[in-house]
């Protein structure tokens, strides 16, 4: 073989190892959009109007992929108008419907068969699924969704993390009678209430449910001891929380803030102060002193990394 001959087949061979990454990230691109493309399909056949698994992507890779997980009685709908607003910005978003969620002709009684081990399930495989629709995933969860995005920080490894109140215990209980309460509600009967139905919101239960309550409370317990015990693996984890949330407990929320800051995590907590009125239910509130817009804004820039520029303080962990 000549040396130009050589030199030739050289630079092809480069070439072509150069164009790999790119296809090996279209393939886990299109295996990514199939796999969510399922959960669709099956979100088809049992969801009510307005609960199937969103998913805004424009056909290729995005350099951050957004997973963003709904709270408990609701559906991917309450993160639809974020999940347009990052999309906006050019990242691919990804919103799943949660295990017992948003189904078809069910009432708030069909939650007393969510358990920890499906919650644990479903951030193992939207986290999986996530990774082909970016070069990084952040993972942006609220109330429920708030405790599994805790999990997916504590066992998995993704680019940041962020909780929006998070579930790790339940506001106005002590915290010695945490544990046996939720034993207790576990063991027992399901207790559950279901409210007046909003016809305008089809995919939500109204009511509560004792038992799924306190699955996620254990969940969140579990996930505050094993940060305890090591290092988490996601290393930039954002923590908001509402002074005026009744729904969950702040205390063991900066608890576990500071367990991951023990072990050389990156965390930021953030608190919305007592002045807003805000309810727990930050992202389409029907009562407090801002707007959505407002609040849309401010976890726009948590998501990002970004310092935000109002309606907060930071919060020290000592």
């Amino acid at each position: 073989m000549s040396a130009r001959s050589f030199t030739a087949l050289w630079f092809a061979v480069i070439a072509v190892v150069q164009r790999l990454p790119a296809q090996q990230d279209l393939t886990s691109y299109t295996s990514a959009v199939a796999a969510i493309g399922r959960r669709q399909s099956v979100d088809d056949s049992i969801a009510a109007p307005g609960a199937r698994s969103i998913l805004l992507a424009g056909g290729a890779p995005t350099a951050r992929a957004i997973v963003l997980l709904h709270g408990l009685t609701d559906s991917p709908r309450q993160f639809e108008a974020f999940a347009y607003l990052l999309h906006a910005d050019g990242n691919n978003v990804y919103v799943p419907r949660l295990p017992q969620h948003g189904l078809r002709g069910k009432s708030v009684g069909v939650l007393s068969a969510l358990t920890a081990e499906q919650l644990k399930g479903v951030a193992d495989s939207v986290v999986n699924e996530a990774r082909g629709l970016g070069d990084s995933v952040v993972v942006v969860g609220l109330s429920m969704g708030g405790t599994i995005a805790a999990w997916i920080a504590q066992q998995r490894e993704v680019s940041r993390v962020v909780l929006i109140a998070p579930a790790i215990e339940p506001g106005r209980i002590p915290s010695l009678l945490d544990r046996p309460l939720i034993g207790l509600a576990d063991r027992l009967p399901s207790m559950a209430r279901r409210s007046q139905p909003d016809s305008a919101r089809p995919d939500r239960e109204p009511g509560f449910n004792l038992r799924a309550i306190a699955e996620i409370l254990e969940l969140g317990r579990s996930v505050l001891g094993e940060a305890g015990r090591e290092a988490s693996l996601t290393r930039d984890i954002v923590v908001l929380v509402n002074a005026s949330d009744r729904t969950v407990k702040q205390s063991a929320t900066e608890a576990l803030a500071r367990n991951w800051l023990r072990h050389r995590a990156a965390v930021s907590v953030f608190e919305l102060p007592d002045s807003l009125r805000l309810p727990h239910n930050i992202i389409d509130p029907t009562s407090g002193r801002v707007g959505g817009n407002a609040v849309l804004d401010l976890l726009r820039e948590l998501a990002y990394g970004a310092q935000p520029s109002g309606l907060v303080r930071s919060v020290p962990l000592r």
